[in-house]
């Protein structure tokens, strides 16, 4: 079963942003030398079937482009696990481990806004100010590893001068004022991608996570989107959230990374 239409035409157009797109017959190569240590910015994407596909077939695109870009690692997303390959089988294989994210996908009408405790205020930031990017800055080792500075730096400031101009939508829990928690919605072509879904450490349990997504839905819904979906750990807590809040598992995907420096070698999961 081919991965949705709808997801799939998303991320061409997203990629579309970088500074450099090339589509192959099995997805894309998009590398963009302004950030060069974000893996989500350099990388090989398979998002169409493709039974036959190498990883040499994958490489002898994905390689001039890095080498021209000056990118040290060598990224690869499957975006549907569920599509078997050689490519993927000698991606496993190398990396030793997979741990897949889960593509979810908003499955019912976005229900009310469920109230966050304590007078937290869910709204959108229109215009989002230097405090506010501060705090989205030192929240992004909230989720997941920690990253070292200069891949934070590039990671903001791409979602500044990339995501933001294309129409990245923040919507921040607020408590005196103060952002404690925030959800990112992108939308293109009538799908909304959800990402960025942080609550601060003091201000958790108290349903700013929940209030700030279900409010994203709604708004993207409100301006036409059709779909909603995120990835996810597929392991991870904040999946049952995700399913209570009524998005449903759609397919399985994983990025795979490896230095391109011999000295390092080794391949890590993202």
């Amino acid at each position: 079963m081919p991965l949705p239409a709808p997801i799939k035409e998303f991320v061409y157009a997203f990629e579309s942003f970088g500074a450099h797109v090339r589509r192959t017959a099995w997805g894309l190569v998009a590398t963009d030398p302004r950030y060069p240590d974000v893996y989500d910015a350099n990388k090989a994407c398979v998002l169409e079937e493709a039974p036959g596909l190498t990883l040499e077939e994958v490489r002898s695109a994905l390689t001039p482009a890095v080498d021209a870009a000056n990118v040290a690692f060598e990224h690869v997303e499957v975006m549907d696990l569920d599509d078997p390959s050689p490519a993927l089988r000698d991606l496993r294989r190398t990396a030793g481990r997979v741990h897949p994210d889960a593509v979810m996908v908003h499955a019912s009408e976005p229900g009310a806004v469920p109230p966050p405790a304590g007078g937290i205020e869910v709204r959108e930031l229109l215009e989002p100010d230097e405090p506010f990017w501060r705090v989205y800055r030192d929240s992004r080792n909230e989720v997941g590893g920690t990253m070292p500075d200069h891949v934070v730096d590039q990671l903001v400031r791409r979602d500044r001068e990339v995501l933001a101009p294309a129409g990245l939508r923040f919507f921040a829990g607020l408590a005196d004022g103060q952002v404690v928690g925030f959800t990112t919605l992108l939308s293109i072509g009538g799908t909304g991608y959800l990402d960025n879904v942080v609550t601060l450490p003091a201000y958790r349990r108290r349903g700013v996570a929940a209030a700030t997504i279900t409010t994203a839905v709604r708004a993207g819904r409100e301006a036409g989107d059709r779909q909603t979906f995120l990835l996810t750990d597929v392991d991870g807590s904040a999946r049952a959230l995700y399913e209570r809040l009524g998005f449903r598992l759609e397919r399985h995907a994983a990025g795979f990374t490896r230095s391109r420096d011999p000295a390092i070698g080794g391949t890590d999961h993202l």
